[in-house]
């Protein structure tokens, strides 16, 4: 073990005097042999060890949108240039917007000679704007990148396949390439990305690069629009349901690309690539041509300056930078206007004002795609936080196995990062705002990764961690956590533990926000598929496939109830995990058990059941997301009492389910089995439980929890009390 490693255990521990008492506290409590058990625990590491390289999607399926109306000159060697990509793992979407000028016959023929590539849609009526024409395309997209490639534009054979890999990083955004301006016949160059962006940065643009995409909308790109034309970018699908296909940019006239990168690219990476293999044709007919004489063109560049303000740390001087580019535009296009008049379309003033709220940028980090509430609660809030036009980078520590199930719950409009050994660089590049930490690992990581001096703020929510800690352990960790933190989040009154020990639990920091989760529809599975009767009392258990979350003991209680009832009772076992692999080979389990590993769509399987489960004996548990899905599936619930669970279930006075005590931190299977024998009859018992799932869950209102989030960011931001009068109430 080297001195870095040593050191950084010592800092773990909170320093060498901690480090010291610790040692002496098991010395007494457990010997020689338990300090010895202890630094063998140490120094192998527990969490990164064995986990294979994530390599991604090597071949990523790519939607490629052609927006076209009135450009038949130029069609056939648009699309011959993209059928002739070298990288051909693509769809073609070719628009048209009610051409006049015989586009529609060409397009129609590429369509019937390419059946399995090409899909044309068809305008009844022009849209009105070429940037409608894009989120039209995008909302028809399938493929996980997306290529707008312009009718009157073309590309080199390689275009595709440069891009491509960047892709890999899961914090790239938007890549790329090297673009030539041409003239109207296609044969001179009349300049190219690096000319275009001189100004900018001299020799950026004549090498490849990944930046983070704050930092080169600090560089420039909230001035000038670095992407100079859309037929050399390639991004990432932002999913159909994205508010983005609708956002203003949409409707905007000429600047409607440069905001659509600036919100494209939020909290994320930008790629390039300096091989010239796109080539945008400049010419009378161009929409961009004739733009700068007309008041629009300089509203639509305030339009942005606001938006850059609003959501990127720019630079103070950015607004006079801009506002002195315009006045050179206005003097050499408008001339015989007098410059005054600019004010009437951009004015610095009301710029200044729109400055003063900018939305922090948020790092919301998680300890790995893996199954479970801790794991699957900040994918979930970094996507209602990103709906609420947040910018959210999600940090993995990867500290588990990936599943690419989990992988998948996250919002295609939010950028990964994994380097958590590269913390404060991230931080810094990203222009993250508050770091949001959800496990006790990484609040330590974070401690350890960001410098007190940082001006970053940190949150962090509590799931049950802390109060499993040993004192010696809490001693050292909790001070240090309270002291750094900007807000400390609990859900269950159990998290305080800690806290109150320490005399902390007081502070206007620890706040008390319940969790919630998304609302999505719901389709029951079909019983049928899985061999389970109609008629079948059925119960369904999801968690991570841990000893302490009762597996076992589930499969005994329901064979006994079984025994006792006399009635068909089944019992689903959905998650992943080493009871999962134990009871896995052929003949472990009853044929009334069913291992279904992990699935992602939980309610649905709630919902084709008659009665959730959780007998869980983990002294962690505080509020289980499990129980909020099958509330939201109209199904009661079975579960230890443990945690807010009774609290969860109550619905003003009735349960949505039952509860039942441990004993010593036993689960009584025997009484476990005769209250699943009850129920199974299907009784008034049973009936008014059901009856009362849909009150119970509508205590968990994901905008009301997402709102309370908001809000302490706002404040910890403002440098106020991050406690609310409304959270103080809910932390009494």
């Amino acid at each position: 073990m080297g001195p870095s490693r040593i050191i950084e255990l010592i800092e773990l521990r909170g320093g060498v005097v901690a480090t010291i008492r610790k040692a002496i506290d098991v010395l007494r409590r457990e010997g020689v042999s338990g300090v010895g058990h202890r630094l063998r625990a140490l120094t192998s590491p527990p969490l990164l060890f064995d986990i294979p390289k994530f390599d991604g999607n090597k071949e990523p399926f790519v939607s490629i949108i052609v927006p076209n109306y009135n450009h038949a000159a130029y069609l056939e060697q648009r699309l011959d240039t993209i059928l002739a990509q070298t990288y051909q793992h693509f769809e073609l979407i070719l628009l048209d917007d009610c051409s006049t000028d015989g586009s529609l016959e060409i397009l129609r023929r590429y369509e019937q000679a390419h059946p399995d590539k090409i899909r044309l849609v068809v305008n009844d009526e022009n849209s009105g704007g070429g940037y409608r024409q894009w989120a039209k395309g995008m909302s028809l997209a399938r493929g996980d990148l997306i290529w707008i490639a312009e009718s009157d534009d073309w590309s080199g054979p390689e275009f595709l396949e440069s891009l491509i890999p960047a892709f890999e990083d899961e914090s790239i955004m938007l890549a790329y390439t090297n673009s030539a301006f041409m003239d109207a016949e296609g044969k001179s160059v009349i300049w190219s990305t690096p000319e275009y962006l001189n100004d900018v940065d001299r020799r950026l643009w004549t090498k490849p690069f990944q930046r983070a995409a704050h930092e080169l909308v600090r560089k420039g790109w909230a001035t000038k629009n670095l992407v100079p034309n859309v037929s050399g970018a390639v991004f990432r699908n932002p999913g159909r349901a994205s508010a983005l296909l609708s956002g203003d940019w949409s409707r905007a006239t000429i600047c409607g690309d440069w905001l659509f990168y600036l919100e494209r690219i939020r909290g994320g990476g930008v790629a390039y690539r300096p091989e010239m293999l796109n080539f945008y044709r400049v010419h009378d007919a161009s929409t961009a041509q004739g733009t700068y004489a007309r008041d629009v063109y300089y509203k639509e560049h305030e339009q942005v300056a606001r938006f850059a303000l609003e959501h990127y740390d720019v630079p103070p001087d950015f607004v006079d930078r801009q506002e002195a580019n315009l006045r050179a535009h206005w003097q050499r296009f408008r001339s015989e206007e007098p410059v005054s008049k600019l004010k009437d379309c951009y004015d610095p003033a009301k710029l200044t004002a729109a400055g003063t709220e900018r939305t922090p940028n948020i790092l919301m980090a998680g300890f790995a795609f893996a199954a479970g509430g801790g794991e699957t609660f900040p994918i979930f809030l970094a996507n209602l936080l990103k709906a609420k036009g947040y910018a959210v980078t999600f940090l993995s520590c990867e500290c588990l196995p990936r599943e690419e199930g989990v992988r998948s719950l996250l919002s295609p409009d939010i950028p990964v990062v994994t380097q958590v050994n590269k913390l404060a660089d991230i931080v810094r590049e990203f222009g993250i705002d508050i770091i949001h930490s959800h496990h006790g690992w990484v609040d330590s990581t974070v401690l350890r990764g960001v410098s007190r001096r940082s001006p970053v703020k940190t949150v962090v929510s509590m799931h049950g961690m802390y109060e499993l800690m040993e004192p010696i352990d809490q001693d050292a960790l909790v001070p240090r956590l309270f002291s750094r933190s900007s807000a400390l989040v609990f859900t269950s009154q159990k998290n305080l533990g800690p806290f109150e020990r320490l005399g902390l639990a007081d502070s206007p920091k620890i706040i008390g926000i319940p969790n919630a989760l998304p609302a999505v529809p719901i389709t029951p599975v079909d019983r049928s598929q899985l061999g389970i009767p109609a008629d079948a009392f059925l119960l369904c258990l999801v968690s991570r496939a841990l000893p302490e979350k009762g597996w076992a003991e589930a499969i005994e209680a329901v064979e006994r109830a079984r025994a006792k009832s006399g009635r068909d009772i089944r019992l689903l076992l959905i998650g992943e995990g080493p009871e999962f692999d134990r009871l896995s080979p052929p003949g472990s389990v009853g044929d009334f058990v069913q291992l279904l590993g992990f699935r992602k769509n939980l309610r649905d399987y709630f919902a084709a059941s008659d009665l959730g489960f959780l007998p869980s004996r983990f002294k962690g548990e505080s509020f289980p997301l499990t129980l909020i899905d099958c509330l939201a599936a109209g199904t009661p619930f079975l579960v230890s009492n443990v945690g807010e669970a009774r609290l969860m279930l109550d619905a003003g006075g009735e349960l949505a389910g039952q509860t039942f005590d441990l004993d010593d931190w036993r689960l009584p299977v025997e009484e476990m089995a005769d209250i699943i024998s009850s129920l199974a009859a299907r009784g008034p018992d049973y009936a008014r439980m059901k009856a009362a799932t849909a009150r119970a869950y509508s205590k968990f209102d994901p905008d009301v929890m997402v709102s309370r989030y908001m809000d302490v960011y706002d404040r910890i931001m403002r440098g106020e009390d991050p406690r609310a009068p409304s959270m103080a109430a809910a932390a009494e």
